[in-house]
């Protein structure tokens, strides 16, 4: 499949051009560049199955204006589905871009706005689908916040069974000034139905330039 080599050959071209960039100590349009690797595994509520992924995201903050980041993302997911008594396994990917919106309400209560364009597929389907996703961030001490968000995700192809919400809940460090690392749990319904369909924990690296 063409997303298989897609993945692996994107994310080398990503990695070796956001390494010179450290190497080099230089911005990107006026903002600082990072780059963020996800792991995510998710269970179905039912014990059907479950699911592995793993997503970099490199992207650049500002510290102000209309957007204080811009992120890149390429993802790859295995499905293991145990539903008719045979394990079956199938692989997803997706690409996209996302954009936030930080907002500060009190010195140590803020929040963002994040919204999501991509593309995900596999080997018998593929769509395009997006999200909005309002948070709320709390700021414990300089280096440890608690956010909470809610994400509407809708297939802008009018998939059948792709628009569920998700609620995400998760502790924040940033454990100096160019390494942090987020842990959260997710449980996701359906849009329509609301029945609740997977809880998920992802581990979250990211690094500043």
């Amino acid at each position: 499949m063409r997303s298989n080599k897609l993945f692996p050959a994107s994310a080398a071209a990503i990695l070796t051009f956001m390494f010179c960039a450290a190497h080099a100590e230089v911005t990107l349009f006026d903002g600082r560049p990072q780059i963020g690797v996800e792991i995510e595994h998710e269970k179905n509520a039912d014990g059907s199955g479950s699911a592995n992924s793993m997503t970099l995201f490199p992207g650049i903050v500002w510290k102000d204006g209309w957007i204080t980041r811009a992120e890149l993302l390429l993802m790859r997911e295995r499905e293991t589905d145990n539903s008719s008594g045979v394990t079956e396994r199938t692989y997803e990917y997706a690409y996209g871009i996302r954009l936030r919106k930080d907002v500060q309400f009190t010195e140590n209560f803020g929040g963002f706005l994040r919204v999501l364009a991509s593309r995900k597929g596999n080997k018998d389907i593929s769509y395009n689908y997006g999200y909005v996703e309002p948070a709320l961030r709390l700021e414990l001490n300089k280096s440890l916040e608690l956010y909470s968000g809610y994400r509407f995700i809708r297939s802008l192809d009018k998939v059948y069974g792709q628009d569920t919400n998700q609620l995400r809940i998760g502790p924040g460090w940033d454990i100096d000034d160019h390494h942090g690392l987020d842990l959260r749990w997710a449980r996701t319904w359906g849009a329509q139905s609301r029945i609740r369909l997977n809880d998920s924990l992802e581990v979250e690296y990211s690094y500043r330039f």
